[in-house]
């Protein structure tokens, strides 16, 4: 989580145009009173792109993508503005406003943060999340309140380090993509480079079960060491897309992870 971020999102938020609730994020609203005027088109090549000089800028985000998905688009243009203000012109990807992305510039990193922290502010997550456990649920629930995509609002809850847990991507092979833990999550209960045998992901890619409600699993399979035998493990796996598959994995009790750690 970028501090910085997050401060400049809340003093603009909550110091400047009181904002209170989800319910009254306006991107295009919030754009407007910081000198970018909101138009949509169709584009190609491109998801959104920005042109400013001096005090103004227009943000042009392509009309054909899902409302979530220009929400980010805008957003993340607003983060290249707050960076470069002044003079700018820039053409942003489908592939620069993915976090996954191998290669992907610094630049378009702080612009894609400043699009979550913009569309999922931390100081109202955190209010949001209290009291939830980390499942399908939680991360739905997420994506409703924010009018977000299920993406943003999933790597939203992990990085806020809510709930001692993480997310993990698995291919249709059982190799792992990507993943997002919270910080304090002790290597040995990182996800491994393959799905583990005995979890609810691998029975999905392995098996081809179809049940996609959260399940109790043994703290062995997604631990590396003996230390979380007997611990109780919440995991909630799912198909995501393509051959991709998910699966959101949550320690409930947190003891034997900061016994490790204290180590």
């Amino acid at each position: 989580m970028n501090k910085g971020i997050v401060k400049e999102v809340q003093d603009l938020y909550l110091e400047e145009l009181g904002i209170t609730s989800p319910t009254e994020i306006d991107i295009e609203a919030i754009a407007y009173y910081k000198g970018a005027t909101v138009k949509k088109e169709y584009l190609t090549g491109c998801e959104a792109r920005i042109i400013g000089i001096g005090d103004r800028a227009i943000i042009t985000v392509n009309e054909e993508s899902k409302w979530p998905r220009q929400r980010f688009s805008i957003g993340h243009e607003l983060g290249h503005w707050f960076k470069d203000r002044g003079k700018i012109g820039n053409l942003c990807s489908h592939s620069d406003m993915d976090p996954y992305t191998k290669g992907i510039p610094p630049k378009e990193k702080v612009a894609n943060t400043f699009a979550s922290e913009l569309m999922i502010p931390t100081y109202l997550a955190k209010k949001s999340l209290q009291g939830s456990p980390l499942n399908l649920d939680t991360i739905s629930m997420i994506k409703s309140t924010y009018d977000s995509s299920f993406m943003v609002a999933l790597r939203k809850t992990i990085s806020l380090n809510h709930h001692m847990g993480f997310f993990a991507c698995y291919d249709s092979s059982g190799k792992r993509k990507y993943f997002s833990k919270n910080d304090d999550l002790h290597y040995y209960f990182s996800p491994p480079p393959e799905a583990p045998l005995g979890s609810c992901v691998s029975d999905l890619i392995l098996k081809k079960t179809t049940d996609q409600s959260a399940k109790i699993i043994d703290g062995s399979i997604w631990c590396r060491t003996e230390d979380a035998n007997d611990v109780i493990v919440h995991e909630h796996a799912f198909h995501y897309h393509g051959g991709d598959f998910i699966t959101i994995v949550w320690w409930e009790e947190e003891e034997p992870i900061w016994r490790l750690n204290e180590l």
